[in-house]
């Protein structure tokens, strides 16, 4: 139970912060499109996607180096190399930013926020370095109280830039920027980060990060074609309003991927620590069980919810963008699931083997909106999402045997899909209201039905978690 417990305690404390900072966007949203129109969302959604693709580009995957490299600093006794390393050289990611400025210079939004561009790009970098070092130490509750810290800063100074001064995106663009430093400073002098600061590189040790890191950016960058280059395509076939109308759509299922993001962080840590050990498969296996369950489930009731949510949410003139979520909340569970057989790479050092598997689910991805755009327009994107996501873990699931052996529980996967890809045709093709959910009401019993026996395993966990802390 150990391996469990700890997977739990740290899951909730990573819960606690990043819950909020993770889906303040969505949590704003209805201030978002009552004081934006869908074509300025959508020019601000193309500026945070853009600094998503550079991120890892730039940073040489730098971030992801200095949480693993942090996690072996017990052991190593090398944390001021570690953190040293990184910390400089996010300073030579922000130079490297820097060369890209007459290209960006030409077109139209980065020329008007090149400043507000640059500064959040350096400040996420900056902010991604502080966090997962200390995320490494398992200082967790000074990761958790950082995010909340942003969390309130970013929501606070957009209640007053854009609410109050009516600054449209350059309130949300400063409201960034204010929050990723309130963030990094908090960090810095908490964690007492000073003593881990020399002011020069360690070459040995930053040539051993990115020799981790370096393979990383290939996947980084097909992670990002699948998860945000449909923002371009929209913006470049439709317009930045069809952008900006995705762009709130997609806010939805992000709620899935934020409450994984948490569990994520914590499943990290578990599958590093018991990577290699005895009974590892059966750990991977039972976790995995548990987690499909609570994302099917949640997709479906997701589905009986969103439309009457939207229409008091947002603004009226985004309601029309829940017929896109459908496909976008499928490609979110299995996004989740892509991620969490993607830990194995990461506890086993191999990090060359994520990039095949996101080069097959970024061709999908590319080719599947192409293909229909045209066609279906703003619905290509998230139908391309969906089977990029799909295709993704089911490659991954064959390449990881390669790694370590695992099994699947095949008839509960393959039912459960079959109920929630049922679901989301019925919401799409459906118009009477009362047949619609007689019927989503049905699937959802079907689906309770099919997972009862990971959530009696869930409930005997729980028992058995708050009994052994009664007992201490």
């Amino acid at each position: 139970m150990k391996q469990y417990r700890k997977l739990a305690i740290n899951t909730f404390l990573f819960a606690i912060g990043n819950v909020g900072s993770r889906s303040i966007s969505f949590l704003l949203l209805p201030l978002f499109t009552r004081y934006m129109v869908p074509s300025d969302y959508g020019k601000l959604d193309v500026i945070n996607t853009t600094v998503s693709l550079l991120v890892p580009l730039l940073s040489f995957q730098i971030i992801e180096a200095t949480f693993r490299f942090a996690a072996d600093v017990k052991e190593t006794g090398k944390g001021k190399n570690v953190f040293s390393s990184a910390f400089l050289f996010s300073f030579l990611s922000f130079l490297f930013s820097v060369c890209l400025y007459p290209l960006l210079r030409n077109i139209d939004i980065f020329a008007e926020f090149s400043l507000y561009f640059y500064s959040i790009f350096f400040l996420t970098v900056l902010n991604g370095v502080v966090k997962q070092f200390v995320r490494g130490l398992e200082k967790i509750k000074l990761y958790v109280i950082s995010d909340i810290l942003y969390s309130g800063v970013f929501a606070g100074s957009n209640i007053i830039l854009l609410v109050v001064m009516k600054l449209g995106i350059r309130a949300y663009l400063l409201s960034n920027i204010v929050a990723l430093l309130s963030s990094i400073l908090f960090i810095f002098f908490s964690a007492g980060l000073v003593k881990y600061l020399s002011p020069r590189i360690d070459s040995k040790t930053l040539k051993e990060m990115l020799s981790y890191s370096i393979p990383l950016i290939p996947n980084g960058i097909m992670w990002w074609m699948v998860n945000a280059s449909d923002r371009y395509f929209l913006s470049y076939f439709i317009g930045y309003e069809a952008t900006g109308m995705y762009s709130v759509a997609s806010r939805f299922p992000s709620l899935i991927t934020t409450l994984y993001a948490v569990f994520f962080q914590a499943w990290q840590l578990s599958a590093i620590e018991e990577f290699g050990k005895e009974g590892y498969g059966r750990f991977f296996k039972n976790v995995f069980g548990m987690l499909s369950s609570v994302m099917f489930l949640g997709s479906s009731i997701l589905f009986l919810l969103i439309k009457p949510f939207m229409r008091v949410y947002v603004g009226a003139t985004y309601f029309e963008s829940w017929k896109y979520t459908v496909f976008l909340f499928l490609g979110a569970v299995f996004n989740t699931f892509a991620s969490f057989y993607g830990v194995n790479y990461t506890a086993s050092k191999r990090t060359a083997g994520a990039f095949s598997t996101s080069v097959i689910a970024a061709t999908t991805k590319v080719a599947v909106v192409l293909s229909l755009i045209k066609i279906l327009r703003i619905q290509a994107a998230s139908i391309s999402t969906f089977l990029a996501y799909f295709v993704m873990w089911i490659v991954r699931i064959f390449h990881t045997r390669k790694i370590v052996k695992v099994e699947l529980d095949v008839k509960h996967i393959v039912s459960s899909s079959a109920i929630v890809i049922t679901q989301a045709i019925f919401l799409l093709m459906i118009e009477s209201t009362v047949l619609l959910y007689v019927l989503q009401a049905v699937l959802l019993t079907i689906l309770l039905w099919s997972q009862r026996e990971y959530i009696s395993k869930a409930f005997r966990f729980g028992r058995s978690l708050l009994g052994s802390k009664a007992k201490k």
